[in-house]
């Protein structure tokens, strides 16, 4: 039984599992690419092989993430293209094999387009923020500047106060470029609840920042239990053909109420699982290598 683990070799989430499936009996069959350089591949789909640094890939499953570690830290465009055209390359190879197991295989493309998956929440119970998609600043005035944030439809920025993201937009005719999600500001507890086949997982993000993201001054709590909005998030994911993904939730400062914002279909997990003792990574393993 083999695990196969692709992605780029930076990456610290795939770092994680790598130690963890090596701590099991799960022989671990590492497709992870270095920093410089690149092993040989060729796969011939008529029939099926493929081979990866003169090594036949034989999977029983496999976990593969795209290697953004690469990009950021090298900023240059062919390193982000190398990065994609390997990704797809693997995961096309991954997705003709239906005897190895993968996560999110019959994934809807609903579940990676942030205004779709808004609407689907909320069809599936989930409580959403009131949200307006938009380019025209004209439609926010006053206290609603402070009260309100943005973040780009479709994701790759952090989140802002709608008075600082209309401070550094270049406004045309009051119009931006782009349309951007604009939703009423949340306030803290902010919970991550992490759906990893049959087992979940809840942690708090405590955290003085808007976006934790921007300042990396997030301390993560893992909770006794998962909040009761699990069951609702199982229901969407379902439609959205994902047994794997992470969601984030927000409070309402008004009621009280966890509050959904976002479903990540391949989320970073390191710290996470820091914090839990190991167990996301168990549960990925034993996910994808249970019999």
């Amino acid at each position: 039984m083999a695990f196969l683990l692709a992605g780029g070799h930076e990456d610290p989430n795939l770092t994680v599992l790598a130690h963890a499936a090596q701590r099991t009996n799960v022989e671990l069959l590492d497709v992870r690419l270095p920093v410089s350089g690149s092993h040989a591949f060729c796969w011939n789909p008529d029939e099926g092989a493929a081979r990866f640094a003169g090594r036949e890939l034989k999977a029983t499953a496999g976990f593969i993430r795209h290697d953004v570690f690469g990009g950021m830290n090298d900023p240059r465009p062919e390193v982000s293209a190398r990065a994609y055209a390997w990704y797809q390359t693997v995961m096309g190879w991954l997705l003709s094999e239906p005897q190895i197991r993968i996560f999110n295989r019959r994934m809807s493309p609903v579940a990676t387009n942030k205004p779709a998956s808004l609407v689907l929440a909320r069809k599936a119970g989930l409580r959403i923020p009131p949200t307006m998609i938009t380019n025209q600043a004209g439609n926010f005035h006053g206290q609603q500047l402070e009260s309100m944030i943005a973040k780009p439809v479709g994701g790759g920025d952090y989140c802002y106060s709608l008075a600082d993201a209309l401070a550094k937009t270049d406004l045309r005719s009051g119009l931006a470029a782009s349309p951007a999600i604009v939703q009423k500001r949340l306030a803290s507890p902010e919970v991550r609840i992490y759906v990893i086949g049959q087992s979940a997982f809840a942690f708090e993000v405590r955290s003085s920042s808007l976006d934790y993201r921007v300042n990396q001054d997030a301390e993560l709590i893992l909770l006794p239990e998962v909040p009761q909005e699990l069951s609702m998030l199982r229901q969407l994911m379902s439609q959205l053909g994902l047994d794997f993904g992470a969601a984030d939730f927000k409070t309402d400062p008004d009621t009280g109420h966890l509050v959904f914002l976002e479903l990540n279909t391949s989320p970073m997990f390191a710290r996470f699982d820091q914090v839990s003792g190991g167990q996301l990574c168990a549960a990925i393993i034993h996910e994808l290598m249970a019999e």
